[in-house]
C-alpha cells in the first residue's frame, strides 16, 4: 500500500513537472524574399517516433503559436509549392525561411510557376506572388484566372454565387475600376470564400480577399499605368492613365492616386413584345418589334488619399478619402417600331432619348484603428458616403400623321451614409471568439418630372436603419475537424415618405437571425468542407421608389416600396485534390425579387417593375476546376452546371379560366478555359475561352448559347520586370433571352458585337505596398445606392 502511494505521489510529481514546464513558442513564417506567409500548416511531432502532438496554421501575417509540455520534440512546417521544414521546438522562435520547390517537367525546370490553390475552411486561398498568375496585368484580369472566379459581361462572379464583395487588405472595395489601377505583381494572394461567417452584412453570399505584398523599406515610390481600350466594332479609343504614389518615413505611411478614365458603350438589342388584356369581354392584343441602339459615352476623374500610422507593434490607425468625379455623361438611345393591334400593322413609330448626367460631387471615406491588448483584438471602421446626381432627359417621338412629340425630364438622387463597425476577437479553448456590430444610417432623396407625358412626378425619401451584432467562433480539432459556428441578428427599420402622395408612403421594420456553420478537414491529400448559412438580399433603393419613369408610348417603369426581403438557405460541399477543386450547392430562396411587368391600361401599355415570387426557388449547382503546370504551359479548366428550377402562376386572359402555370427547370452549362504561358526573356502569351448553354435561369430562359473569345501577349523589360507593355483582344458574343409573365412576353436578342484591343504600358519605381488595413463598413447599403 506504501509502494502505491509512494509510486502515485511519484506520478503525480511527474505530471505537475511536465506541466510546469510546458513552453510556448510565439514565431513567423517567411519566405526566401523576407514576405510573410499565410496559412503554412505547422504540425508538433514528438521524438524519436515523429508521432503527432499538436497542430496550427500561420496567420495573414506568418505569425503563429503553439504549446509543448517538453522540449524534446519537432515542428513540421509544410505549404503546398514549398519544401517542407524541420526545426527543433527551441529554435522555432527565430524566423523559419520556406523554399520554394523546383519542379522538373519534361526536362523543363519550373520554379515559381504553379498558382498554389489550397482549401482553407469554406476559402480557396490562391498564392499569386511568385506564380505566372503575377504577371497577368491589372488585378482585373487576374482575378478572372483565379479559381472559383470568372468574368461575366456585368463583371466579376463567384461560381453559383454572383457578384462577391470585394476587400484589399481588408478594406472593402467601393469602387470597382480600382482593380483596372492595381497591377497583378502587387498582390501576394487572393482568398475566394464561398460561405462568408457572420461578421459580413447578410446580403454578402460570398466575398473575394486580396492582399498586397509588404514591401519593405522607406522613402517615395510610385507606379504610372496608361492604357488604351479600342473597339474594334464601332471604332472608340477610351484611354486610362492612372498614378499611384507612396511615401513611407518610419512608422508613417502617405499614399495617393489620381486617375482619369473614358468610356464607351454600344449595344444593339432586338426585342419583340406581346401583351394580351381583356376588353369589351375580347382579348386584344399589341405586339412591340423594337431595334434599339444606345451609346453612353463619359469620363472622369478618380482622386484618392490616406495614411496609416503604425503607432507600435500592436496598435495602428489610418484614413483613406476617395472623390469620384464624372465630368462628362451622355446616354443616348435610338427605337424604331413596329406597333400591331390585333395582327394589324397600325404604325411605325420612331424615338430618340438622349440623357446628361451630372454629378455634382461623390465623396466617400473610411477610418479605421487595430490594436491588441493582451489577447484581446480590436477592429473598429467607420465610414461615409455622400453623392449626388442629376439627369436632364429629352424624348422626341415621331408618330405617323401625328406632329412630333418633345418631353423634357429631370431626374435628381441624393444618398447619404454613415456607417460603424466593431469586431472584437478573443482567444478561447481551441479557438477565436469574434463579437461585433455594424450600424448604418441611410437616407435618400429622389425626384423626377417629365412634361408631355401623362406620368406623375415624384418627390420621395427613403430612411433606412441597420443594426446588426453577431458572434463567430472558429476552431481547431486536430485530425478530427476544424470549424466555424455564427449567428448574425439584423434590425431593418424602412422609412418611406412620399411629398406629393402621402398615401404611398411607408414605414416598416423587420428582424431577422441568420445562422452560419462551416466544417472542414483534410483526409490525405484530399482537403474537405461543409457549409450552411441563411443570407438575405434587399432591393435597391430605387427599386424601393414609387417614382414612375417614362420609357416610350407603350412602356413605363416604376419601382415599388412594398417589396420585400429574399431570403436563402444554402448547404455547400469544397472538395480540393492536388491541382483540382470540386464546389457544389444547394440553395433555397423565397421572396425571390426579379423583374416583373404588369398591365398598365387597358390600351396595353406595360409597366416594368420589380416584384417577390409567390413561389421558392431551388438552386443546384456544380463546378470542377483543374489548374496544372505543365512546363511552361499553366492551364486552368473550369466545367460546371446551374440548374434554376421552380413554378410560376401566371395570370393569362388568353386562357379560359383567366391563368395558367409553367415550369422552369432547364438547366445550364458552364465551361471555361485560361491558358498561360510563361517563356523566357519575361515574355508571357494567354489565351482564354467561355462558353455558356442554353437554359433557365431564375424567371428567365437563355435561348441561344454564348462564346467568348480572348487572347494577351506581354512582354517586360529591365530589374524585377519594372516595365512592361501588354495587348489583349477580348470578344464577347450577346445572348437571346425571353421571359414569361403570362399576359406579356418579351423576346430579347442583344446584338453585342463587343470586340475591344486594349494595350498597356506600366512602369513602377521604388515601389511601396500601402499598409492600409481598414476594413469598411455599411458595403451593401453604398451598393444598393445605384440610380
Amino acid at each position: 500500500m506504501k509502494t502505491k502511494s509512494t509510486l502515485l505521489a511519484l506520478l503525480t510529481v511527474a505530471s505537475l513537472s511536465s506541466f510546469a514546464k510546458s513552453e510556448k513558442i510565439d514565431g513567423k513564417i517567411i519566405d526566401t524574399k523576407g514576405n510573410p506567409m499565410a496559412y503554412v500548416n505547422i504540425s508538433l511531432l514528438s521524438l524519436p517516433d515523429s508521432t503527432f502532438v499538436n497542430g496550427t496554421i500561420s496567420d495573414e501575417n506568418g505569425k503563429f503559436n503553439i504549446s509543448a509540455n517538453t522540449s524534446n520534440c519537432v515542428l513540421k512546417f509544410s505549404s503546398v509549392g514549398f519544401q517542407t521544414q524541420y526545426v527543433n521546438f527551441g529554435k522555432a522562435n527565430e524566423p523559419i525561411t520556406m523554399e520554394e520547390s523546383p519542379e522538373t517537367l519534361n526536362e523543363v525546370v519550373v520554379k515559381a510557376q504553379l498558382p498554389k490553390t489550397k482549401l482553407h475552411g469554406t476559402s480557396m486561398l490562391t498564392q499569386v506572388q511568385g506564380s505566372v498568375l503575377e504577371k497577368s496585368g491589372t488585378a482585373e484580369e487576374m482575378l478572372t484566372k483565379i479559381p472559383g472566379l470568372r468574368e461575366t459581361q456585368d463583371g466579376l462572379e463567384v461560381l453559383g454565387k454572383g457578384s462577391p464583395v470585394i476587400y484589399i487588405n481588408g478594406r472593402k472595395l467601393q469602387d470597382k475600376d480600382e482593380l483596372k489601377r492595381l497591377r497583378s505583381e502587387e498582390i501576394e494572394s487572393v482568398e475566394v470564400d464561398m460561405n462568408p461567417g457572420s461578421r459580413y452584412d447578410a446580403t454578402v453570399t460570398s466575398v473575394v480577399r486580396i492582399r498586397t505584398i509588404k514591401r519593405q523599406g522607406e522613402g517615395f515610390g510610385f507606379s504610372f499605368n496608361a492604357s488604351d481600350n479600342y473597339h474594334l466594332y464601332y471604332n472608340h479609343n477610351d484611354p486610362n492613365v492612372s498614378l499611384n504614389m507612396n511615401y513611407r518615413y518610419k512608422s508613417l505611411d502617405f499614399f495617393g492616386n489620381v486617375n482619369y478614365w473614358a468610356w464607351h458603350n454600344r449595344n444593339k438589342t432586338e426585342a419583340l413584345q406581346n401583351s394580351w388584356f381583356s376588353k369589351a369581354n375580347e382579348v386584344k392584343s399589341i405586339e412591340q418589334e423594337n431595334r434599339m441602339n444606345s451609346e453612353w459615352h463619359g469620363y472622369g476623374m478618380n482622386y484618392t488619399f490616406g495614411t496609416n500610422w503604425q503607432i507600435s507593434q500592436k496598435h495602428s490607425a489610418g484614413f483613406r478619402i476617395e472623390c469620384n468625379k464624372k465630368l462628362y455623361g451622355i446616354d443616348k438611345d435610338e427605337t424604331k417600331s413596329k406597333i400591331n393591334h390585333n395582327n394589324e400593322i397600325t404604325e411605325n413609330t420612331s424615338g430618340l432619348n438622349m440623357t446628361k448626367e451630372r454629378q455634382p460631387y461623390s465623396w466617400q471615406g473610411n477610418a479605421y484603428y487595430n490594436g491588441e491588448f493582451g489577447k484581446l483584438k480590436i477592429d473598429l471602421n467607420t465610414d461615409f458616403y455622400t453623392n449626388k446626381s442629376e439627369e436632364d432627359g429629352s424624348i422626341t417621338e415621331n408618330h405617323p400623321n401625328e406632329p412630333t412629340t418633345l418631353m423634357n425630364s429631370i431626374k435628381t438622387a441624393s444618398s447619404n451614409m454613415i456607417a460603424e463597425k466593431l469586431i472584437l476577437s478573443y482567444p478561447i479553448w481551441k479557438g477565436m471568439l469574434n463579437v461585433g456590430d455594424e450600424i448604418t444610417l441611410v437616407n435618400r432623396k429622389s425626384t423626377y418630372a417629365i412634361n408631355n407625358a401623362m406620368i406623375p412626378s415624384t418627390d420621395s425619401k427613403t430612411a433606412e436603419t441597420n443594426i446588426s451584432v453577431f458572434f463567430d467562433y472558429s476552431f481547431s480539432l486536430p485530425k478530427i475537424v476544424d470549424g466555424s459556428i455564427g449567428l448574425r441578428y439584423e434590425h431593418v427599420g424602412l422609412d418611406y415618405t412620399d411629398h406629393l402622395d402621402a398615401s404611398n408612403s411607408l414605414n416598416r421594420a423587420t428582424d431577422d437571425f441568420f445562422p452560419n456553420i462551416a466544417l472542414s478537414r483534410q483526409f490525405g491529400k484530399v482537403q474537405t468542407s461543409l457549409s450552411y448559412s441563411v443570407r438575405t438580399r434587399r432591393p435597391n433603393y430605387w427599386q424601393l421608389s414609387n417614382s414612375t419613369y417614362y420609357l416610350n408610348s407603350y412602356t413605363i417603369q416604376s419601382g415599388d416600396p412594398k417589396l420585400e426581403n429574399q431570403k436563402n438557405h444554402e448547404l455547400g460541399l469544397n472538395v480540393r485534390w492536388q491541382f483540382v477543386n470540386l464546389s457544389a450547392s444547394y440553395e433555397h430562396i423565397t421572396n425571390l425579387l426579379t423583374e416583373w411587368s404588369y398591365l398598365y391600361n387597358d390600351e396595353g401599355t406595360i409597366l416594368l417593375t420589380n416584384i417577390n415570387l409567390a413561389n421558392p426557388i431551388n438552386n443546384l449547382s456544380a463546378f470542377l476546376n483543374a489548374s496544372p503546370t505543365i512546363g511552361v504551359w499553366t492551364p486552368s479548366l473550369t466545367v460546371g452546371i446551374l440548374n434554376h428550377r421552380t413554378t410560376i402562376d401566371l395570370a393569362d386572359p388568353r386562357e379560359a379560366s383567366g391563368k395558367r402555370t409553367i415550369s422552369l427547370t432547364k438547366p445550364l452549362a458552364i465551361a471555361q478555359l485560361q491558358n498561360t504561358f510563361r517563356l523566357k526573356h519575361s515574355w508571357q502569351f494567354e489565351l482564354g475561352c467561355e462558353y455558356n448553354s442554353k437554359g433557365n435561369v431564375q424567371n428567365f430562359y437563355l435561348k441561344s448559347h454564348k462564346y467568348n473569345f480572348n487572347a494577351t501577349i506581354q512582354k517586360c523589360w529591365l530589374k524585377n520586370d519594372a516595365l512592361c507593355l501588354r495587348a489583349t483582344y477580348t470578344k464577347y458574343d450577346g445572348q437571346k433571352a425571353f421571359m414569361d409573365c403570362g399576359y406579356y412576353t418579351i423576346d430579347i436578342n442583344n446584338i453585342r458585337n463587343y470586340q475591344r484591343l486594349n494595350v498597356s504600358l506600366r512602369y513602377n519605381f521604388n515601389t511601396t505596398s500601402s499598409k492600409y488595413k481598414g476594413s469598411g463598413a455599411g458595403k451593401e447599403s453604398k451598393a444598393r445606392m445605384g440610380d
